[in-house]
């Protein structure tokens, strides 16, 4: 994790931005582990900086490394602001597009220093995602091997008779006996011609012997 900003800087520089603003709370935990609801972050050459709220100030300095300036504010993008150069110099500061809200944008604006200019930058953190690295690729392993021995001992129980919510449960309840810190998403438990449905809703419908079941699983380590 500790190469994930480096890389990160060095992306930015090529994009002619000065530094980059992570609002994306999925980003955001990528880049400095952090777990919270309330954070973002600002990377470029020689900055990098992390911005909380008061609730967060112990766990920020558990997770967040010390590489980081920590910041604590009540309005994260105030602060983003105000931790800007101020020296009327020419400064490109990148955002996620596809994340910050219009009205987020507009106030954002109000807040930066004279010369600062706001560059849509959206997608770098994904494509920098996209390429996992060992740890993440250990992790994607045990967590498929996790999810399939939950999915074994819920169908050791049998399946006929059970609603698919009830089964559905069953299987997020195994993978956190197991150690999963959660379901990747609700898991999705589908007899019959419901299984046909895409995304389909898990319904309190007992599953009727020799029938097709589709079940749609993942674990979060």
């Amino acid at each position: 994790m500790k190469a994930r900003p480096e890389r990160l800087a060095a992306v930015v520089a090529g994009r002619d931005l000065h530094a980059l603003l992570i609002s994306d709370l999925v980003n955001v935990r990528w880049l400095t582990g952090f777990t919270g609801t309330s954070a973002a972050a600002v990377v470029g050459e020689g900055v990098l900086r992390f911005v909380t709220d008061f609730r967060y100030l112990t766990q920020a300095a558990d997770q967040v490394g010390t590489a980081w300036e920590r910041e604590i504010s009540s309005d994260l993008l105030e602060r983003v602001a105000e931790g800007l150069p101020d020296g009327g110099e020419p400064l490109r500061l990148g955002f996620d597009d596809a994340h910050l809200t219009v009205k987020q944008h507009a106030r954002l604006g109000e807040l930066v220093p004279e010369g600062v200019e706001l560059v849509a930058a959206g997608g770098i953190l994904e494509e920098l995602r996209a390429v996992k690295d060992a740890g993440e690729l250990d992790a994607i392993r045990a967590a498929a091997r996790l999810a399939d021995e939950a999915l074994e001992d819920v169908l050791r129980g049998g399946l006929a008779g059970r609603t698919e919510r009830d089964v559905a449960l069953g299987i997020e309840i195994a993978m956190r006996r197991r150690g999963a810190e959660g379901a990747s998403f609700p898991p999705i438990v589908a007899a019959g011609a419901h299984g046909a449905l895409p995304h389909a809703e898990t319904r309190d419908v007992a599953i009727p012997t020799g029938t097709l079941v589709v079940v749609d699983w993942g674990a979060q380590l």
